[in-house]
């Protein structure tokens, strides 16, 4: 369907050919046309998705949390998603977030419910006691409180080339330090 020139209405992105969707890019384009003031930097929901965990200099993406420690106290920091081969990072022992036997035990839950329903309150419960995750999560830096990646990333950004930063690091759930040496040039780490 195409509008008339005056509608303000632009022709509907069709496929290219036979039943294939639509492109990614010319859905945006027809999206920019329908609101001219809508800023083009936005993307799709896709790339705002994935911009949900953030890199660091010393080779790790990280996540905002939340997570309860074992002495039952709460605490807000970073959690490790990734750790990159050869980084900083994994040369410190920062561990990223490993889920296989919370995976299986919420699989084990969810066909146990095909045959006993109430099974099914179990998600909420291993989702919530943490059961069978083993994580890091950066609470600190030299001392300083990080709660979010702005500010585990300024206080990185002070640190020196060659330094020794101390993490504050929560490892499932129990509080402990770790030495990373900051990188000696602002590089990019392979996957």
């Amino acid at each position: 369907m195409t509008g008339s020139p005056n509608s303000g209405v632009g022709p509907i992105p069709q496929p290219s050919s036979g039943n294939e969707p639509p492109l990614p890019n010319e859905i945006a384009n027809y999206q920019q046309s329908q609101n001219p003031e809508q800023d083009p930097k936005l993307g799709t929901l896709r790339e705002f998705m994935a911009e949900g965990d953030e890199t660091s200099s010393i080779g790790v993406e990280v996540r905002e949390t939340h997570r309860k420690l074992k002495d039952g106290e709460e605490a807000d920091g970073l959690l490790v998603m990734q750790v990159f081969s050869g980084s900083p990072a994994e040369q410190a022992g920062l561990k990223a977030l490993k889920r296989t036997t919370h995976n299986v035990l919420s699989g084990a839950a969810i066909a146990a419910a095909m045959i006993f329903p109430p099974a099914i309150m179990v998600l909420p419960i291993l989702d919530y006691a943490q059961v069978g995750e083993s994580y890091d999560m950066i609470i600190g830096v030299d001392g300083s409180r990080v709660t979010n990646f702005l500010d585990f990333e300024e206080r990185m950004r002070t640190a020196q080339p060659g330094q020794i930063v101390y993490l504050s690091v929560v490892r499932n759930g129990v509080r402990t330090q770790l030495p990373v040496s900051m990188p000696q040039a602002t590089t990019t780490v392979a996957k």
